[in-house]
């Protein structure tokens, strides 16, 4: 068990499933508490594929609190939410942000997921306040001894800890293991990610989307379930976009973002009436990926 001091404060020796955004927050809270923590992420992280995270004020609250180095993260600063006509792309609403900060106290950033994935690894990992957590990758938890606290992993390791924490995601292991079961079903509504390179839009002479800093979004007017959101980050320099449609369209429910990229016939598929110009932009995309939605 861990140290127990006079005041009745016990230093614990935390395990963490799962290696992501959120056990990594954890990691950083929990060493920040005083407490030892060590990682274990079941992948190795390599030729990992991200789309964008909105942080809202409430969110980069957190990370200054943390002491995060929030510049390594490249966000790019809401500024603006634009809603376009799903045909002519022209603006149907403008929600100016200018004042965003001035009212919620910090600023609202977008980051790509793998620059904020690095900068908030770092922050658990490196010197500062606590003592730095340990990252193990390529440890996918089996099972969990509850009474000894003992996880034990593919590889066939095994370790001991005061407390375990389950950060495994939506099919996490660790709530099946301690008897959770959440009921979820497949959404309605499908969604495929893709990324485009400004430059790359820029060259081909299209809209450089990423002068506006705003999340602009395409359709959603009528209560349709036909959606485009894109999000800037990387510094502008990368435009995700997210492309929702309804399920009966397509159906990606038994496919992982880890799957091979769909082509981009499949993502402009459901979109004959798009607006050109964006439709332009997908035409550009990259890393194609499904993005699997689940009402839970």
């Amino acid at each position: 068990m861990g140290s127990l001091d006079p005041n009745g404060w016990r230093r614990l020796n935390v395990g963490i499933c799962g290696g992501g955004i959120g056990g990594i927050c954890a990691a950083i809270a929990l060493r920040r508490a005083g407490h030892d923590v060590t990682i274990y992420e079941r992948h190795d992280f390599a030729g990992e594929v991200g789309a964008s995270v909105s942080c809202a004020a409430n969110g980069t609250r957190w990370l200054h609190e943390w002491g995060v180095d929030v510049a390594k993260g490249n966000p790019v600063v809401l500024k603006k939410l634009i809603n376009r006509d799903w045909k002519t792309g022209e603006p149907v609403s403008v929600y100016d942000l200018n004042d965003y900060e001035k009212r919620w106290g910090y600023v609202y950033n977008m980051f790509h997921r793998q620059n904020m994935h690095a900068m908030l690894k770092d922050t658990a990992t490196q010197e500062g306040e606590g003592t730095p957590a340990k990252l193990l990758v390529n440890h996918a938890c089996t099972s969990i001894d509850l009474e000894q606290g003992i996880i034990f992993f593919k590889n066939g390791v095994t370790a001991q800890h005061d407390l375990i924490v389950g950060a495994d995601g939506i099919g996490s292991v660790v709530r099946t293991i301690i008897g959770i079961h959440p009921d979820k079903r497949p959404s309605e509504q499908s969604c495929l990610h893709t990324n485009v390179m400004t430059d790359k839009a820029v060259e081909a002479g299209l809209v450089d989307y990423s002068q506006n800093s705003a999340l602009e979004y395409w359709g959603g007017q009528e209560g349709k379930w036909d959606k485009i959101v894109l999000s800037p980050c990387n510094g502008g320099k990368l435009l995700s976009y997210y492309c929702f449609f309804p399920r009966a369209v397509g159906d990606y429910n038994n496919q992982s973002w880890g799957a091979e990229d769909r082509p981009v016939e499949e993502l402009l598929a459901p979109y004959p009436e798009l607006d050109e110009q964006v439709k332009a932009h997908l035409t550009i995309g990259i890393e194609i990926k499904p993005w699997r939605l689940w009402v839970q």
